[in-house]
């Protein structure tokens, strides 16, 4: 009857009279044959219908323990980590991730559950176990939405370092590959930047003119360009100077 009452709550949008109903039924037949069920419904409803996660995490971990051999063991673990990420518990999401490894052999799925992980460590402002997480994305694997994520990432982390030659090749391997023009576009203009900050201006300013205008910014690449020369200039009557070199009239 508490089981049916809860569909219907559920059914019928009200979500946390449902939710009452599913844990009137655990508080009452915790080891009933519809026990994994109901707490699977009550982790889902506290989760995505109330988005009220730390109200979702006794749950999972009460089907994870208690009915290990149910069929939704799996993406409980799954959730259980993402709630985890989301009550700021970011080193209980990392363990949860790494527990589910083991328990798919589909190669996508894996790099999948890295970026999770890569992610809470980027959260967590270590950037360089961040980056070992997203070299584990793209290691050996096909350029796919995962490994843009991942080389864009990457490329991210090593500006945010001021490690811009390292930067270079992540994005160069980007914009080489990626079917999204704005992606494209975006990532190009990172490139002309690391170049220009390595002061290999003619190759910031040849990824520039070989770049895709923006509509929506006609002037911009052309502005770019005459900054990156004027920098460059600058940086060669600086070098003079410091040698002492005559300059030119």
């Amino acid at each position: 009857m508490q089981l049916e009452s809860a569909q219907h709550a559920w059914d019928g949008g009200d979500y946390t009279k449902a939710v009452e109903f599913y844990e009137q039924f655990l508080k009452s037949s915790p080891r009933h044959e519809k026990a994994a069920f109901a707490r699977y419904q009550a982790a889902t409803i506290y989760r995505r219908d109330l988005k009220q996660c730390e109200r979702a995490i006794p749950h999972y971990i009460h089907l994870i323990e208690d009915f290990p051999s149910s069929p939704d063991v799996y993406n409980s673990r799954m959730f259980l980590a993402e709630c985890y990420g989301k009550t700021d518990k970011p080193r209980e999401a990392i363990s949860e991730y790494e527990n589910l490894l083991p328990f798919t052999t589909d190669e996508k799925e894996k790099r999948r559950i890295r970026i999770h992980i890569a992610e809470l460590y980027y959260k967590m402002n270590d950037y360089g176990q961040a980056i070992a997480e997203y070299q584990k994305v793209t290691g050996n694997a096909p350029y796919d939405e995962l490994s843009e994520l991942a080389w864009l990432q990457t490329g991210g982390i090593r500006l945010l370092r001021d490690e811009y030659e390292e930067a270079i090749p992540a994005y160069q391997t980007v914009a080489s590959n990626t079917k999204d023009g704005d992606i494209r576009r975006q990532t190009r203009y990172r490139l002309a930047d690391c170049f220009e900050r390595t002061f290999q201006y003619d190759q910031a300013v040849k990824t520039l003119e070989e770049t895709e205008q923006d509509s929506k910014s006609p002037n911009y690449i052309q502005k770019r360009i005459a900054s990156i020369r004027d920098n460059q200039r600058q940086r060669s009557v600086s070098s003079s100077s410091s040698l002492g070199w005559p300059q030119k009239r």
